[in-house]
């Protein structure tokens, strides 16, 4: 299924503001999201090896 493209100078600022709305949203977000992955692999990593982390 196509994705039709943006014909009339409305529907192209729609799809420019769309854009600038999900850029505004999601560039914050992703230190938070690359936090969540790290510490999710981190805390497999500390289950897996054997003795873990040594916290001093």
């Amino acid at each position: 299924m196509a994705i039709p493209k943006p014909t009339s100078p409305l529907e192209v600022a729609a799809v420019a503001a769309g854009a600038l709305v999900g850029v505004v949203v999601v560039l914050p977000l992703l230190p938070l999201v690359l936090d969540l992955v790290v510490g999710a692999v981190r805390g497999v990593f500390e289950v897996v090896v054997p003795g873990g982390r040594t916290y001093e």
